[in-house]
């Protein structure tokens, strides 16, 4: 057996598949846009790699997006299928079972097959990676601490995924109200790994919830690299720095970033939207004339009424975001 980037064993036997996927997970770990070339690169490379599509299925399913269930289908049947192929050990039978469990319409179960990957191999990154994910659209703060917290003292100081973990024990920190651990943790994710968007964006969130805005726009000044490039995540921290200039009364600095940064792409995902709607709601609360602004959220969230996939996209798409 071969093993990856974090020292995990893997059925993959060629230098070129084995590279595109561990670009793939730190891709992922990274909110990077650039992650489905990288796996697609991969599956081209083993098409018989189980864990692969299981992954595929899992990156699509936590999209929200009620197009892309049947490609996370597809992506299944053909898990299965090259699990039956040629034979898989536990740790990929493991992920193959958690696409199962969520398409089956339990995410729970999903999370619960991540869990039994960290109990066989506490140093798997994308697994607790893959279980945050998880059970932050389920909305289960202490489940995601818990989890973090459990595989921390496996990691040395030089593995690997260990920025990233920091990163995601710094938001579940935050999101379970332990403000000042949190944003210890998410400094120190940003030094093991400088493109870690998602504990940059922890301590965002710590500056938001503590009401220190000016605090919170001195941490994002010159760490734009740590989410520049990302998928449309990128929209959701640009947001976030918007937040706290309309929390200081700069309103021209808000506007130019919704139209620059927030709404650069005209994108009709359900974040991007939902960070759109909630700053315009804002803005108009505080008295500012938004213009034209909602008509093209209008057009775009009228051809999405019926998603209904994924109750966190749901609430997003109905409430503005704090």
């Amino acid at each position: 057996m071969q093993s990856d980037i974090f020292g995990q064993p893997i059925s993959l036997t060629t230098p070129v598949a084995i590279e595109a996927w561990n670009e793939t997970m730190m891709g992922f770990l990274a909110h990077a846009a650039a992650t489905p070339r990288h796996l697609a690169t991969v599956l081209g490379e083993a098409p018989n790699f189980a864990m692969g599509y299981a992954v595929k299925g899992l990156f699509y399913l936590l999209l929200g997006r009620r197009e892309l269930l049947e490609t996370a289908r597809e992506a299944m049947d053909a898990a299965w299928v090259a699990k039956r192929r040629i034979g898989v050990d536990q740790r990929e039978v493991l992920y193959v079972d958690a696409l199962a469990a969520w398409m089956a319409g339990q995410p729970n179960g999903s999370i619960a097959a991540m869990e039994q990957v960290l109990d066989l191999y506490p140093q798997d990154t994308l697994a607790m990676k893959l279980s945050q994910a998880i059970r932050f659209v389920l909305g289960d703060a202490d489940g995601m601490r818990w989890s973090v917290e459990r595989v921390l003292p496996t990691y040395q100081p030089d593995h690997a995924g260990r920025g990233y973990l920091l990163g995601c024990y710094a938001f579940a920190l935050e999101e379970t109200g332990d403000y000042d651990r949190a944003r210890i943790a998410g400094r120190q994710a940003l030094w093991l790994a400088p493109n870690d968007a998602w504990g940059l964006h922890a301590v965002a969130h710590v500056h938001d919830m503590t009401c220190n805005a000016r605090a919170g726009l001195d941490w994002l000044a010159g760490r734009e690299a740590a989410w520049a490039h990302c998928n449309n995540f990128r929209y959701h921290v640009w947001w976030h720095k918007a937040l706290m200039h309309l929390d200081l009364c700069q309103i021209d600095e808000v506007i130019a970033l919704y139209d620059t940064e927030i709404r650069k792409d005209k994108t009709d995902d359900y974040r991007d939207i939902s960070n759109a709607t909630s700053l315009l709601v804002r803005l108009e609360l505080d008295g500012v004339d938004v213009g034209d602004r909602w008509e093209e959220l209008a057009d775009l969230s009228a051809d999405r009424t019926e998603d209904g996939c994924l109750i966190f996209a749901d609430l997003h798409s109905q409430t503005p975001r704090r």
